[in-house]
């Protein structure tokens, strides 16, 4: 089993490794990149931070996104549970980030 650590360095190597280049990951493509360590990491989550208006992920007790391990946002969703958190945000955010 893979310890909080090496799961943490794992992670991070991965995203050091694969994406040098910021290609608005932070600004504009976190969902795509949130998709992306989804795919790779299957335990991953996606969440959404409700007052920054940013995705990330989850993984064990640990927050992700292109620029490596990250505080957890004082308000943040689960994106598979977004839509009842707030329907019309929801519509909002997969109209002008997603689509």
């Amino acid at each position: 089993m893979i310890g909080l650590k090496e799961n943490t360095d794992e992670v991070v190597n991965f995203i050091r490794r694969r994406f040098k280049t910021d290609c608005d990951w932070i600004s504009g493509n976190c969902y795509y990149f949130a998709v992306i360590l989804k795919a790779r990491f299957s335990q991953a989550a996606i969440l959404y931070d409700v007052i920054d208006g940013h995705f990330f992920v989850k993984i064990g007790k640990h927050y992700y996104d292109w620029r490596g391990e990250i505080e957890r946002p004082s308000v943040c969703v689960f994106w598979d549970a977004m839509d009842g958190y707030d329907h019309f945000q929801t519509k909002r955010i997969i109209r002008d980030c997603i689509l």
